[in-house]
């Protein structure tokens, strides 16, 4: 297994169990499902065992233009309907993952999803900073720093800039899991 895998399954690995210990949080779990089920299609697919890598880039760019924005939503408004309701998160899933696509492979304009992690992720850091919930905030800092090591295509040490997309997105996901397991007397349990 070479590393590109191997940090593709440590997200994976993250991203999954958060989504499994999110009981009281539905948009925290739908996002970390979709980006969790994105780094599972990558660690079979840089291991050789994925026929169609198309479908992990696909499953990757509803991560980017859908997973994020949902995150971001469930720490922005932690007690709001998309927070904490099952359908009101799917619903939001949904709409932005049609809008994704028709914007992605309709129009062609393929920075969408790029744009759309970047704005989550910023307002996710902005208001774990504005609020001084320093977990949410470091977990934004992940993901923020994650997507600029990605998009500036940096390679250090034998790491390739995908390797710094997997780790920073896990150190990241981490956190949030840990903000929302914190925040549980903030969040009631889903309707």
């Amino acid at each position: 297994m070479n590393w590109q895998a191997l940090f593709d399954a440590l997200l994976a690995g993250v991203a999954l169990t958060v989504a499994w210990r999110a009981t009281g949080a539905p948009a925290l779990r739908l996002a970390c499902s979709l980006l969790g089920s994105a780094a599972v299609l990558g660690t079979l697919r840089f291991s050789g065992l994925l026929p169609l890598p198309s479908l992990h880039q696909l499953v990757s760019m509803l991560g980017a233009a859908v997973a994020l924005p949902l995150l971001a939503a469930a720490v922005i408004w932690p007690e709001g309907a998309v927070a904490l309701q099952r359908r009101s998160a799917w619903i939001f899933a949904v709409v932005l993952a049609t809008l994704g696509m028709m914007i992605v492979v309709q129009a062609g304009f393929k920075p969408w999803s790029t744009a759309c992690a970047l704005l989550a992720v910023v307002g996710l850091l902005g208001m774990g900073l504005r609020r001084r919930d320093w977990t949410a905030a470091a977990g934004g800092a992940c993901l923020l720093a994650a997507l600029l090591a990605f998009a500036a295509q940096i390679s250090l040490a034998g790491f390739q800039p995908g390797d710094f997309l997997h780790l920073g997105m896990a150190a990241g996901l981490w956190l949030l899991g840990r903000w929302s397991k914190l925040g549980e007397r903030r969040l009631p349990a889903s309707a």
